[in-house]
């Protein structure tokens, strides 16, 4: 019978030990996995082989060509370079930069410019505290119609990089018979601006917006419709890009860029003028060039409105700027340095 009892407690100690170190075991296995699935891929603590290997290969710069840096050549033909968004197959690609080229040429060569700028000011006080609050509001819309012929252009060159976007040189063959024109171009750039602070506290919001639609008379049935947004919150962005009918998806990658001129920065270059390239081409590329549009068109004709209002315990003010021009604008400079665009306009008022 001792026996018996001792034998029994030997096989529910021996088989609570077993239990245990299950428990044991699976409390391990799920603490790797947990770090494995969820802890190292939220905090970035393991690397996947796949990305490290392409922000490896990202480190080496692509090199464009030096038709890059001439972005729009004017006489009896005109010429203009294109990019589409990253991430595409290559035929897609070159028929998204190739609308992007012809759209550009038309905004750079007819625009009709309308911008408002608010600079607000608030200034609150109740016995020993006070609220001061400033807003500075500018937006821009840039919009043109472009009616041409799409058989007369001709891709000239082209180059499908390693992050997947596609670029192209083509060149229109300016008619003076507008009447053979059938085809129509309609586009539409944005580019708002916000910076508000309260006290200490500051704000900054920059939306560009840039849409295009294409409609050829050859084939009116199936109008051609682009449209790309970025839009940038303090140190957070977000881009959508549509191209006929369906979404573009942005990966986040190393986008480094190099060229055979070795460019340099000088005392007259403004800081403005740079736009980071860290996003790909075409987003430097059209941030630039909307930013420009909206300073230009506030350095030319506008009309200043002014509307202050003061109170024994407020004090509140606007100042109002409007500006509606129609503008042909040409390329002063266009470089890369350090892995920017430098983009740098200059615009004359068509009367």
């Amino acid at each position: 019978m001792k026996f018996l009892v001792v034998l029994l407690t030997t096989i529910i100690i021996g088989s609570y030990s077993n239990a245990q170190e299950d428990n044991t075991k699976l409390i391990d296995y799920d603490k790797e996995n947990y770090e494995e699935n969820v802890f190292n891929k939220e905090f970035d603590e393991e690397e996947d082989t796949t990305d490290a290997i392409r922000r490896l290969y990202d480190r080496i710069p692509e090199k464009l060509p030096d038709w890059v840096f001439h972005p729009v050549e004017l006489g009896e033909s005109s010429r203009i370079v294109g990019y589409s968004d990253p991430n595409m197959e290559k035929e897609e690609a070159y028929k998204q930069a190739i609308l992007r080229a012809k759209a550009m040429y038309a905004l750079l060569k007819t625009c009709n410019v309308s911008n408002i700028t608010d600079d607000y000011t608030n200034l609150k006080e109740s016995g020993k505290y006070s609220l001061y609050t400033t807003k500075f509001q500018d937006f821009s819309l840039s919009k043109t119609v472009l009616p041409y012929t799409d058989s007369l252009i001709t891709v000239l060159d082209t180059l499908y990089t390693k992050y997947q976007e596609g670029i192209v040189l083509i060149e229109f063959q300016n008619q003076a018979d507008s009447l053979q024109h059938k085809d129509t171009l309609t586009i539409k750039g944005e580019h708002l601006q916000v910076f508000i602070e309260r006290n200490f506290k500051k704000e900054k919001i920059e939306f560009f917006n840039f849409t295009v639609q294409d409609n050829l008379f050859s084939n009116d049935s199936s109008d051609l419709f682009a449209q790309y947004n970025y839009k940038v919150i303090n140190r957070g962005y977000d881009i959508y890009s549509l191209y006929n009918n369906k979404p573009i998806d942005f990966v986040e990658r190393t986008y480094n860029y190099r060229c055979n001129a070795d460019y340099q920065s000088d005392s007259a270059d403004l800081e403005f003028n740079y736009f980071r390239l860290n996003r790909g081409l075409w987003n430097a590329y059209i941030s630039g060039v909307l930013s420009n549009f909206t300073n230009i068109s506030k350095q030319l004709s506008s009309q200043v409105k002014n509307s202050n209002d003061f109170y024994t315990l407020k004090t509140e003010g606007l100042i109002r700027t409007v500006a509606r021009n129609k503008i042909t604008f040409r390329f002063n400079n266009f470089k890369m340095v350090d892995n920017q665009f430098y983009i740098d306009l200059n615009g004359i008022i068509i009367q």
